[in-house]
C-alpha cells in the first residue's frame, strides 16, 4: 500500500515530459500567434499609409503557413514537432514590425512630397499662364492698337 501512495505521489510531482512538450508546444503557437498577429496589424498599417507590402505579405504567409502545420502537429499530438514548427514559424517575422514602420513612413514622406510637388507646380503653371496670357494680351494691344492722332 505504501509503495502505491509512493509512486502515486511521484507521477503527479514528476512532470511527464510529454505534459512538458504539450505546454512548451502550447505556449510556442499560442506566441507564434500573437506575433502573426502584431506582425499583420504592422503590415496593415504600412498599407494604409501607402507602402507596397508585397514583401511583407510573403513573410506573413510563410510564417501563417508554418504555424498552421504547426497547430496540425499538436491536433495530432505530435508535441516536439508543433512546438518545431511553431519556433520556425517565428523565424520569416524578424524584424518585420521595424520594415513595416520603415515601408509606411517612407510611404508617407513619398505622398507627402507628391502633394508638395503637385501644390507647387499647380501654382506655378497657374501663374505661368497667367503671365503668358498677359503678354499675348499686352503683344496684341500694341499691335492692332492705332495710333492715336495729336
Amino acid at each position: 500500500m505504501a509503495a502505491v501512495i509512493i509512486l502515486l505521489s511521484l507521477v503527479v510531482i514528476i512532470p511527464s515530459p510529454v505534459w512538458a512538450n504539450q505546454a512548451d508546444a502550447e505556449t510556442a503557437i499560442s506566441s507564434a500567434q500573437a506575433t502573426l498577429l502584431n506582425c499583420y496589424n504592422a503590415a496593415k498599417q504600412a498599407e494604409a499609409a501607402g507602402a507596397n507590402i508585397t514583401v511583407l505579405v510573403d513573410a506573413l504567409n510563410e510564417a501563417g503557413a508554418l504555424l498552421s502545420q504547426a497547430e496540425l502537429a499538436y491536433d495530432t499530438q505530435d508535441f516536439d514537432e508543433a512546438l518545431n514548427l511553431a519556433t520556425q514559424s517565428q523565424a520569416p517575422l524578424n524584424n518585420f514590425v521595424e520594415e513595416a514602420n520603415v515601408l509606411g513612413e517612407t510611404a508617407t514622406q513619398q505622398r507627402e512630397w507628391d502633394f508638395s510637388i503637385n501644390v507647387v507646380g499647380s501654382t506655378v503653371g497657374a501663374f505661368a499662364v497667367i503671365f503668358a496670357g498677359l503678354a499675348v494680351w499686352v503683344l496684341l494691344k500694341r499691335k492692332y492698337e492705332t495710333p492715336e492722332a495729336t
